[in-house]
């Protein structure tokens, strides 16, 4: 195409697209001629234009609704992915990070722009990255979501327990991962174990039961005590540590204080799994978890 023929500002880039362009046009012009070789009459030759034209804009204006929904979905799925609460990543098959939303970013304490393209293990302890690894890798060779806990150590050094959930993206190369702070279940956890190994190596004899007496729980120092095993205690009622002969009436007196006050305290006849008999002072007390119920948390010494 000669120079002068080109529109003004328009580079040599263009000149094999305006040529492509030129072809096209041809080509529809010899495809109407054709369509409309015989019509003789040029009123109708008029009238077919007009609805070819007409049809042409209806085309546009479909185009036009399409783009326009498009345009929208696409800001409605970027709304909801930069500004949900749960931080999203997607990862390529190595790890690194193709996207991440606004969440993420905050998790990670640094800006989005300087987190794409690292390697999300870069911010996951060290101990943890080979748990990271498996996850990927099972994820993308089972094709089936994979989940894994890590530790994830922020540009600040604060440091997170997370959970990973991964999912494979539809082109089967990425993945989606929603990155989950358990910190806080975690640390409940934790506290639990220590207070359940509390409760079992305590010195002093201790059960637990529901408020109608049965046992639920029962620790080393009272399986020593009493001669039960710890299996042949829990189901039971607690009265099978008793000899309530010589203290009737004793459980009604337990249920009004426990009742009224939320603990009791007096002397029993602890009984032994070998028949013997022996005083104790019990002391019981209401506690409740987490999930709302009561539980009474007994403990055993000898009288004052």
């Amino acid at each position: 195409m000669n120079q002068q023929h080109r529109l003004p500002g328009a580079a040599p880039a263009d000149a094999e697209l305006r040529l492509r362009a030129q072809e096209r046009l041809h080509e529809q012009g010899r495809a109407l001629a054709a369509s409309t070789r015989h019509i003789d009459n040029p009123q109708r030759l008029l009238h077919e234009l007009q609805v070819h034209q007409v049809e042409l804009e209806l085309q546009n204006e479909q185009l036009e609704a399409a783009r326009a929904w498009i345009e929208a979905a696409l800001a409605s799925y970027t709304e909801l992915f930069d500004f949900a609460p749960v931080p999203y990543f997607t990862l390529n098959r190595s790890g690194t990070i193709a996207e991440l939303n606004l969440a993420g970013a905050r998790l990670l304490g640094i800006e989005r722009a300087r987190v794409v393209d690292k390697r999300f293990a870069v911010f996951v302890a060290e101990p943890d990255r080979a748990r990271l690894a498996a996850c990927l890798k099972s994820l993308f060779s089972t094709q089936s979501d994979a989940h894994c806990e890590v530790v994830l150590v922020a540009r600040d050094g604060t440091r997170r327990t997370v959970e990973v959930r991964t999912t494979l993206s539809n082109n089967g190369e990425t993945c989606r991962a929603v990155v989950i702070d358990v910190s806080e279940r975690c640390a409940a956890e934790r506290q639990a174990r220590r207070l359940a190994q509390v409760f079992t190596l305590a010195p002093q004899a201790m059960f637990i039961s529901d408020q109608s007496g049965v046992i639920s729980d029962v620790n080393e120092a009272l399986s020593a005590a009493s001669g039960y095993a710890p299996a042949e205690l829990v189901g039971q009622h607690q009265r099978l540590l008793r000899c309530d002969s010589r203290s009737p009436g004793l459980d009604d007196d337990m249920s009004r204080a426990l009742a009224l006050h939320g603990s009791w305290r007096g002397e029993v006849w602890q009984r032994h799994r070998d028949g013997s008999v022996l005083q104790v002072t019990q002391q019981i007390d209401s506690m409740v978890d987490g999930s709302g119920a009561t539980s009474w948390v007994a403990r055993f010494s000898r009288p004052d």
